[in-house]
């Protein structure tokens, strides 16, 4: 072997031990880029395990409260509707009493709403026809005790019970409706206390 082609000889070895080096330094390099790249996805994984396990207990702490609160919308509803029958049914009652209870309770009602001054009661044609014997001195003496006077009207009024005040032109409406209406709001905090406590 002359000269020429050992010193080629030595330049084809020296590169096969370069070219060798890059190639094993080059798959190491791979190497450690394909182990970081499945170490971020591991991480990329492992966190998007915790966001989804975390948002499915989100989504189901919002159902479950959600849950909870129609269940309470609902229970509310039904003693809603359970308080406006027992009321329909008082008011009802009302309604249908003996005489003798019926203006009772007129009485008693006349003795809360009767004011001061000169006016006029006036009541349904049925409880027109159906007066005690006595019930206008009774009428009078209630007026008088608030410091007014009031006289029998014999006209019926369109009311379904009850009786309506007239005080200088002024009506104040005690029928049992308007009672019932004014009264809605204390006598279903009462009817839910009963019922519900």
């Amino acid at each position: 072997m002359n000269g020429l082609d050992m010193i080629i000889s030595q330049i084809g070895e020296e590169a096969e031990n370069s070219a060798a080096g890059i190639i094993q330094e080059a798959e190491e390099k791979a190497r450690t880029i394909l182990e970081e790249g499945e170490q971020t996805c591991r991480e990329i994984e492992k966190e998007a395990e915790q966001k989804a396990a975390s948002l499915r207990e989100d989504i189901l702490t919002k159902s479950r409260s959600a849950a909870r609160m129609e269940r309470r919308r609902e229970l509310l509803r039904e003693k809603q509707k359970l308080i406006g029958e027992v009321l329909d049914e008082a008011k009802q009652s009302l309604s249908v009493l003996d005489g003798r209870e019926y203006f009772t309770l007129i009485a008693e009602m006349l003795k809360k709403y009767a004011q001061p001054g000169e006016g006029e009661i006036c009541f349904n044609e049925r409880d027109l026809n159906r007066l005690p014997e006595g019930f206008e001195e009774t009428i009078s003496e209630i007026a008088r005790a608030k410091g007014g006077s009031l006289t029998l009207s014999r006209t019926p009024c369109g009311i379904g019970g009850g009786f309506i005040l007239v005080y200088g032109g002024i009506e104040e409406n005690c029928s049992f409706d308007s009672v019932f209406a004014d009264e809605k709001e204390r006598l279903q905090d009462r009817i839910h206390e009963m019922l519900f406590a």
